[in-house]
């Protein structure tokens, strides 16, 4: 890269920071959202901060929907270097640096990119912009999910590497990306990237590359994504039939938002009439006048543009999920069942527009051009997106959504026992931040048998795609689970119910004296106290995944299940003369130790040939 290139670069970026500057610079502010920041992904992050730095890796989650897995929830994007910095600073603090970090380095990887094909300064700053303050990528933001703007992100950085034929590069590339927490643009983008290599005259070395840097990228991430694939099989969204998809499927007249973003109104100035988070999810397209006018001269004049094209119109195809022609295709096959959004394969459309307004630029370059143009170009291409931008990256105070109610925190916080919140409240997640163990919450994927018992607890449907709403304060399905709180907007009650752990009969009735339990850690339980002399078995209130183990008074033992998706113990094989309970039950992933020796022979290998390729090169 040039000094001019370096020039041209800090200028961009530069722009960028000012226009982010009233969030960044505001101690406690964060960027105004309408979604998940407060109720998915700060709790999410505060629970791996402080496990972090308890010395723990946070393995399981208690604190929501009855427990679920913590590490194998890509989301939680624990082993994401960008990600750890909420270890280190206040978690709001943390997430503004994250964004405002993605933002710049998305401008920077299409930059580059830009460069590396031989379009100019001024193309390449407008395709930066094009890309980076595309509201496809800011409405990320707005969403209140970063973990999409972190994966977005690292696109222009995959097709440098491997147009480049960096293939150790890339395979990295490949990791961070499905490390930073969607593997859904991974897809999006592999799907991109193979349309690409197919149509290419070098199709054998592209193909080639990707294949060996995917293989690779797969060994460095294996401590992750094996363990997310394991969650995701077992979730609900591994069960469901696709219908789901249909809230948030393009609808046609969305596409008039990719020529003017204000087209059909906005949250803002409440003319949108749909759910909010649906215009987020389609109406992102428009990557401002001078790469909208570039893609429309590169489709006209361009001989490489059907590559291009087609990944455009793909990517509407796609976009549409039910409402189009590949609806049977969404509803059989699960890597499209998954993806609950398909509006966000317009990524390819972006992707495709993105391109075609490399190739019109690059024509266009060539011509003569009255002095002054050039700077012309490079307000045009800056000021129309970020004049957009700027109403939806405004700052917002984190303290009144993330304040601690006291009373709640020293009557209830910590205790082995569970709570109820009514589904009223907004942000039902926040029990994380209490450490109380709420039965219900919002994940973007949970256990495939808790809608079942939510139904039975509830009498009725009380779970949805993503959330689980129990109000049926009194039943004795809750009972049974540990519920002894009910939190809602009429202040708290309480009521008797059982113990999270219980001794059984052959009839299985609870026995008393309850066993004593003490929790160490969110992955750790142990039990004592003197066993009845007609129990047959030990009963947890605590949901059976693959990850736990119980010790048995000094023997490992197996599990069954009760009441749907909790834990019993039998106590008959374990000896007759047993009078005494001592039980651990410890939450430890799947073949961890060998998915962590694995991934760092993976990287180390990885090292090798990298150091390798630098030692040979001229």
């Amino acid at each position: 890269m040039s000094r001019n290139d370096l020039f041209v670069l800090g200028l961009w970026c530069t722009a960028v920071l000012a226009l982010l500057f009233p969030v960044w610079s505001v101690p406690g502010a964060v960027f105004f959202n309408y979604g998940d920041l407060f109720t998915y992904h700060i709790p999410l992050r505060e629970l791996t901060a402080s496990e972090l730095q308890a010395g723990r890796l946070p393995f399981w989650n208690p604190y929501i929907l009855l427990g679920v897995p913590h590490l194998a929830n890509p989301q939680t994007a624990l082993f994401y270097p960008a990600a750890l910095a909420s270890s280190i600073f206040p978690v709001s603090t943390a997430l503004v640096w994250d964004t405002t970090f993605h933002v710049l380095w998305a401008g920077a990887g299409m930059f580059l990119l830009a460069r590396a094909h031989r379009i100019g300064r001024i193309g390449a700053f407008a395709l930066a912009s094009g890309f980076a303050l595309s509201p496809f990528l800011v409405y990320r933001v707005t969403a209140g999910i970063p973990t999409l703007l972190a994966a977005l992100s690292w696109v222009p950085w995959l097709w440098l590497a491997w147009l480049g034929g960096a293939v150790e590069i890339l395979a990295a590339t490949f990791a961070l990306q499905l490390l930073s927490g969607h593997g859904q643009f991974l897809v999006m983008n592999g799907a991109a990237m193979t349309l690409w290599g197919i149509c290419s005259a070098r199709r054998g070395v592209l193909m080639r590359r990707l294949s060996v840097a995917g293989g690779t990228a797969l060994a460095l991430t294996s401590v992750q994504w094996v363990l997310s694939q394991q969650y995701l099989a077992q979730s609900v969204r591994g069960h469901w039939t696709g219908a789901a998809s249909l809230a948030y499927a393009l609808f046609p007249t969305a596409l008039w938002t990719w020529l003017h973003p204000g087209a059909l109104g906005t949250p803002l100035d409440g003319q949108w009439k749909d759910v909010i988070s649906v215009y987020f999810e389609t109406c992102g397209g428009w990557i401002g006048p001078v790469c909208l006018a570039g893609a429309v001269y590169g489709l006209a004049r361009s001989r490489h543009r059907w590559p291009a094209a087609m990944l455009a119109v793909l990517g509407v195809v796609l976009g549409f999920g039910p409402r189009g022609p590949i609806t049977r295709m969404v509803l059989r096959f699960p890597i499209l069942s998954y993806l609950r959004t398909p509006s966000r394969w317009l990524f390819l459309t972006l992707w495709g527009a993105l391109l075609l307004a490399g190739m019109g630029i690059k024509i266009l370059q060539d011509r003569k051009w009255p002095r002054g143009a050039r700077a012309g170009v490079l307000v045009a291409a800056f000021l129309p997106l970020a004049v957009w931008d700027f109403q939806f990256l405004r700052p917002q105070e984190a303290a009144p959504f993330l304040a601690a109610n006291r009373h709640l925190v020293e009557s209830f916080a910590g205790r082995s026992q569970r709570v109820l919140t009514d589904p009223e409240l907004a942000n039902q997640n926040k029990t994380i931040l209490y450490r109380m163990m709420n039965v219900n919450g919002y994940d973007a994927f949970y256990p495939k048998d808790i809608p079942s018992w939510a139904a039975d607890a509830e009498g009725a449907v009380a779970a949805d795609a993503s959330r689980v709403f129990i109000s049926n304060w009194r039943s004795q399905w809750l009972e049974r689970a540990g519920v002894r709180v009910r939190l809602s907007s009429q202040g708290v009650q309480e009521r008797d119910a059982w113990p999270l752990a219980t001794f059984r009969d052959a009839l299985g009735a609870r026995l008393k004296p309850d066993p004593y339990l003490w929790i160490d850690s969110p992955g750790r339980w142990k039990l004592t106290g003197p066993i009845p002399v007609a129990a047959t078995a030990v009963a947890l209130a605590l949901p059976l995944y693959p990850g736990w183990h119980a010790r048995l008074n000094g023997r490992d033992a197996d599990v069954l299940t009760w009441d749907r998706l909790f834990q019993v113990l039998p106590l008959a094989s374990y000896g007759e003369t047993r009078v005494y309970l001592d039980l651990t039950m410890d939450f430890r992933p799947t073949a961890w130790p060998f998915l962590v020796a694995f991934t760092l022979a993976a990287w180390l290998m990885w090292s090798l040939s990298l150091l390798r390729r630098v030692q040979g090169a001229p």
